[in-house]
């Protein structure tokens, strides 16, 4: 018996290399166009309409004259806004915007770290730990110099 060694090289049909290939680019491109975090602006919830506001006013009268606890007619709710288009609702930016200034400011290195995998919302300038600043060149193996 000889005292040579056996290799198993797996061959991939073309197709199947071809679908990694745009998967793995893909990915890539998905990741490289995330930006950091940027908290959303418009409206996050519909405020009450006006028939909500009579309904409210309604059962708090009824629940008085039975002698049970109301609101007295108190809102629990903050002052709605009104943005394009006259929708009315609330927005979460501003406690997003806050949450994100506390982190940055409690945690600096970890703020930077994370920001550093996305693009600069402003500047649109790329991340250092970003797919982008990172290529590789995909190669799969036994392709016979296909790529």
């Amino acid at each position: 018996m000889g005292g040579g060694s056996r290799q198993k090289e797996v061959i991939y049909p073309e197709f199947a290399e071809t679908l990694v290939q745009q998967g793995v680019g893909m990915g890539r491109d998905v990741a490289t166009q995330q930006a950091t975090y940027v908290p959303g602006f418009g409206p996050t919830v519909a405020s009450l309409t006006p028939q909500d506001k009579a309904v409210m006013q309604s059962t708090d009268a009824m629940a008085s004259a039975f002698g049970l606890p109301s609101t007295g007619g108190q809102s629990y709710l903050p002052e709605e806004q009104i943005f394009d288009g006259g929708i009315r609702g609330y927005s979460s930016a501003p406690l997003e915007q806050q949450i994100v200034s506390q982190i940055q400011d409690a945690y600096p290195g970890f703020a930077e770290y994370t920001e550093s995998f996305g693009i600069d919302p402003v500047t649109g300038e790329v991340g250092m730990r970003s797919p982008e600043m990172q290529p590789v060149e995909l190669e799969m193996q036994g392709s016979g110099g296909r790529k």
